[in-house]
């Protein structure tokens, strides 16, 4: 074991029961932006035909200014999904803004009852960590449904696998990754969208990192607000006993022709915020933003990051905790 590599020890397996093909084991959810029906309607092509007819949340084809409905309608689709008995997976349509506004009137306690996978990714990060921390339920940071039809075969069989409960294959780093502090860790995985991630910062639902794999992405935020958001994240402690970070996709996260501003790029600011920790740090893994390509990650499960091999491996499947 070298002086970088840290053991978690196995999960207690959860009760959560497993998908299986037939009506109504998704419920679609739309608890942030509205959903642009094109989208949708190729989205659930994909679903019907791998899982069969899902159940659709009352608001999937709402609008309230960038809202899919007002909190109101949200937080009753949500609270549904969660209180639904035959759903095992639920799977928010898109990302955009609105999670964060439910979380503090959403109730735990069917989840625990009844523990269902979660899935989504950008905004649906604050209700993977709300199910984590609120009722220790592992999730998938993956596809939303409008993305689906977007994305290479292989990443949506990965992201089928995931559901189904098996293990994926390791995750590599692309050509133009970067190991900026080398080492091999074990322990949880925790992904999200780092705007998201420092918006929870404060309240009862941001995840402890101490002993996790932090897994990074964001898009559109120039390099400044990377900055000011990983600084949040070292100085509020939030950061503390982690034992690893991985870093995805920053897609335009640059700063706009014109702008007026000059300073390093997002990478350069990743580099200089990170490297400092001393643990191992990964660039360049595909998963998050950029078009074409959305690797799904396990929520809450074991993972080995080996930063100089360029790998994140993820040793438990998404049913344990």
């Amino acid at each position: 074991m070298t002086s970088h590599e840290h053991a978690t020890p196995s999960n207690e397996k959860s009760d959560r029961r497993p998908l299986a093909p037939g009506r109504g084991q998704v419920h679609v959810i739309a608890s942030s932006g509205p959903v642009p029906p094109d989208r949708l309607r190729r989205g659930l092509a994909h679903v019907r035909c791998r899982f069969g007819e899902p159940t659709l949340a009352a608001n999937l084809e709402r609008r309230a200014g960038y809202f899919a409905g007002d909190d109101a309608e949200r937080l009753a689709g949500l609270a549904a999904a969660l209180a639904d008995r035959d759903a095992r997976l639920i799977w928010a349509a898109r990302g955009g803004y609105g999670a964060t506004r439910l979380l503090a009137r959403l109730d735990p306690a069917p989840l625990r009852a009844d523990p269902k996978l979660l899935l989504g990714f950008s905004d649906i990060t604050a209700l993977l960590c709300w199910a984590w921390v609120h009722a220790r339920v592992p999730s998938i940071h993956g596809p939303v449904l409008a993305q689906l039809d977007e994305l290479p075969e292989h990443d949506r069989e990965r992201l089928f696998d995931l559901i189904a409960g098996e293990l994926p294959e390791p995750l590599v780093a692309d050509d133009h990754s970067a190991a900026l502090c080398g080492g091999r860790v074990e322990g949880v995985l925790i992904p999200g969208n780092l705007e998201v991630l420092r918006s929870l910062i404060g309240t009862s639902h941001m995840p402890s990192l101490s002993g996790a794999i932090l897994a990074i992405e964001e898009v559109g935020e120039r390099p400044y607000r990377i900055d000011r958001a990983l600084t949040q994240l070292i100085d509020s402690g939030c950061l503390r006993g982690v034992v690893g970070v991985v870093v995805g996709d920053l897609h335009a996260c640059v700063e706009p022709e014109g702008g007026g501003s000059i300073g390093w790029t997002a990478d350069a600011v990743v580099e200089d915020r990170l490297a400092r920790l001393g643990i191992p740090v990964l660039t360049g893994l595909p998963f998050g933003h950029a078009p074409g390509r959305n690797a799904a990650l396990g929520f809450g499960v074991r993972a080995r990051l080996d930063a100089d091999q360029g790998s994140l491996e993820q040793l438990e499947p998404v049913s344990s905790r």
